[in-house]
Formats: C-alpha cells, sequence, structure tokens
C-alpha cells in the first residue's frame, strides 16, 4: 500500500513540476512574444514577472523532489 502512495505521489511532483514550468514559460512567452527566450531560460537570466518566476521555482522544486522521491522509491522497492 505504501509503495502505491509513493510511486503515485513521485509521477505527481513530476506531472505537476512540468506542468508548473511550462505554464511559465507559456506566460513569458505571451508577454514578452519572445518565444526564442524560452530556450534561454534555462542558463541565463531573463526578465520574470514574480507570478512567472513562482511557477518557474515552485515547479522545478517539485520536479526536485520527485526525483528524490523516485530514487528513495528505487532503494526501497527495486
Amino acid at each position: 500500500m505504501l509503495e502505491i502512495i509513493a510511486k503515485t505521489a513521485e509521477w505527481t511532483l513530476l506531472i505537476v513540476g512540468l506542468l508548473l514550468i511550462l505554464t511559465s514559460m507559456a506566460n513569458y512567452g505571451r508577454r514578452t512574444k519572445d518565444w526564442g527566450g524560452l530556450v534561454t531560460m534555462f542558463y541565463k537570466r531573463v526578465s520574470m514577472t514574480a507570478k512567472e518566476y513562482n511557477f518557474y521555482r515552485f515547479g522545478v522544486a517539485a520536479v526536485v523532489l520527485g526525483i528524490v522521491l523516485r530514487m528513495v522509491n528505487l532503494i526501497f522497492w527495486p
């Protein structure tokens, strides 16, 4: 039972994190009309609003937590 809950939480965190990152990128693209700037978002600072940055930050945090949970799942239930 705990294994099912952990796997569900892992996938939920990964999907929600990716959706938040994509939402942040879409908001930035719509606001600036600079769709080419989305690629630079990962390695260089771009001017994001607080709302876009929060979506991006929470998305990255959710993905990282999902990856950590994946490692824990693989340790306990190989």
